[in-house]
């Protein structure tokens, strides 16, 4: 009994962290790439990726648009997720923000893994989930909208 009130304890404090980093995105520029921004709202130094890979950015909710109906309709396309079982190998090296300090990551997006999902000559939409949980303890940021003219 006390072991699961232990576990449940420990559950509850866990989910009650807050995240410490804030982060951010531009739109998709004309050569294809994204600026992702983490910057360190926490009172002390965290520590985040020298070098932010495009595989940690997964291409999500994909849209063509549609020239009779004028909207954006759902391709149904989707990608497998990358998985780490080692961080330090997966993310490299690791650098520290200090407290209101920002790094900049340029990410190549097009061309690369969503490019597959461009078939036609056509309007696109997507977002980006960029993992951040791996490093921060962090949701994985999520951006809005980029548009893509293929």
């Amino acid at each position: 009994m006390y072991k699961f009130i232990l576990v449940l304890f420990v559950s509850f404090v866990s989910a009650q962290q807050t995240c410490k980093l804030s982060f951010s995105n531009n739109s998709l520029s004309e050569n294809g790439e994204i600026v992702f921004v983490i910057k360190n709202i926490e009172g002390k130094k965290i520590k985040v990726p020298k070098q932010y890979s495009a595989i940690w950015a997964r291409p999500t909710d994909i849209q063509v648009y549609n020239d009779e109906s004028k909207q954006y309709l759902d391709t149904k396309y989707s990608f497998d997720g990358a998985s780490c079982l080692n961080i330090e190998k997966c993310l490299g090296k690791m650098t520290c923000l200090k407290s209101a300090e920002s790094k900049e990551y340029r990410i190549p997006i097009v061309p690369g893994r969503i490019s597959k999902a461009f078939k036609e000559k056509k309007k696109y939409r997507f977002k980006l989930a960029f993992d951040t949980y791996l490093f921060s303890g962090c949701s994985d940021y999520k951006t809005d909208w980029l548009y893509y003219q293929n």
